[in-house]
């Protein structure tokens, strides 16, 4: 079974598990850490290893971020190195975590987690140019 894991600078990480479940209609089982202010690399690096420790390790961990080069990220990618199973993606927004959530993963993980990627890429647009070009 996947586990999926947000990783947020403040509270960030709590408006994407309601925004989740308004649009799903599922009860999530997101697990959620917050980085605040007061928060150091240290006491994050505790905090998810213990997150991390608490799911069988054969099972499929992504752990999502807020920022590609942020802190989150940062105290997010040494972990690779431990535990196997972990994928980590970052620049989350609500339709990478729709596509995540809701995808069984079931076959190639890294596969799947790539489609996913590329399909939240696509979703970014600036609306302007997009009228624009329909107004032509």
């Amino acid at each position: 079974m996947k586990h999926v894991v947000l990783l947020t600078h403040g509270r960030l990480c709590e408006g994407f598990a309601s925004a989740l479940q308004v649009i799903s209609g599922m009860e999530n089982s997101l697990t959620l850490i917050s980085m605040e202010a007061q928060d150091s690399p240290e006491t994050m690096t505790q905090r998810v290893k213990q997150v991390l420790d608490s799911f069988p390790a054969e099972d499929p961990l992504i752990l999502m971020t807020d920022i590609p080069v942020g802190s989150t990220t940062q105290i997010a990618i040494p972990f690779l190195e431990t535990f196997p199973n972990l994928y980590i993606l970052t620049g989350l927004n609500l339709g990478l975590l729709l596509e995540i959530t809701l995808n069984p993963m079931e076959g190639d993980i890294s596969a799947i987690l790539r489609e996913a990627v590329e399909a939240s890429r696509q979703t970014l647009l600036f609306i302007n140019d997009q009228l624009d070009s329909n107004e032509e």
